[in-house]
């Protein structure tokens, strides 16, 4: 299968690793349209070998299935130049926040449309990725990237705050944790190094209540900095910031 990425910043990137680490696709069956002459030596590099372009004709006219990776306004220009004729027969799959299949259908016709958001880590296999319903072939790359599902459209916004903005989220209360280290005297690297696996730990145990609960015995040390995050409402503000970047996806905020 021939795969094409329209767009080669860290999203696509992440997705050719992702491809080629699963073995969806092998050097040469990438083919790349980007603007930027650093990026479109990267791609053309070991071990992607993607034929590389301006033109995003040559990508789509020699592409399976193609996936968008720009900004929702650098494809609107360039869907002017897109031959329409070429994408018949092909899938064309979104990462794009926020533009509706009946925007995409706007810009390139009546085509074979997937909308998908995925997180930065499908660049390892270890990502989480939400898509709609696609064609067998498709959703088995999806299955490959790491935790695939299938969701209806009018969730796939959900699916970015939650996960794909949430791994932004995740790193940020990991990097609080780790400089409350440095504040307690810790060096940058050990304290990156400890907030690190302490985060990891609690990943591993799974029952995160039941985690809590456990080590924040009564009267003792971990209860009253749990205490204290309560008090601060440390669940209503990472919830608002999830809420906020749906909100910013969908203009209702």
């Amino acid at each position: 299968m021939k795969i094409g990425i329209i767009g080669f910043g860290n999203l696509g990137r992440a997705l050719a690793s992702g491809l080629m680490m699963s073995g969806s696709a092998r050097e040469g069956d990438i083919f790349v349209c980007e603007k930027n002459p650093e990026a479109r030596l990267l791609a053309a590099r070991t071990p992607f070998g993607a034929h590389v372009s301006e033109d995003v004709n040559f990508v789509t006219e020699n592409s399976d299935v193609i996936f968008l990776t720009v900004k929702s306004y650098v494809f609107e220009e360039l869907s002017a130049l897109i031959d329409r004729d070429a994408l018949t027969g092909k899938t064309i799959v979104s990462f794009m926040a926020g533009v509706s299949f009946e925007k995409l259908h706007s810009l390139i016709g009546d085509v074979t449309l997937v909308r998908a958001m995925p997180s930065l880590a499908i660049a390892s296999c270890d990502g989480v990725i939400g898509y709609t319903k696609a064609p067998p072939a498709v959703a088995g790359i999806f299955l490959k990237l790491g935790y695939a599902f299938e969701t209806d459209p009018d969730n796939i916004e959900r699916v970015m705050a939650f996960s794909s903005c949430g791994l932004g989220f995740a790193a940020y209360l990991i990097d609080a944790f780790a400089s409350a280290g440095q504040t307690m005297g810790f060096s940058p690297e050990t304290s990156a190094r400890i907030a690190s696996l302490t985060f990891k730990n609690a990943v591993d145990r799974g029952d995160f209540p039941g985690t809590v609960k456990a080590v924040a015995t009564p009267g003792g040390a971990t209860e009253q900095g749990v205490i204290h995050m309560g008090e601060s409402d440390v669940y209503g503000i990472v919830a608002g910031a999830v809420l906020k970047a749906y909100e910013r996806m969908t203009g209702a905020g």
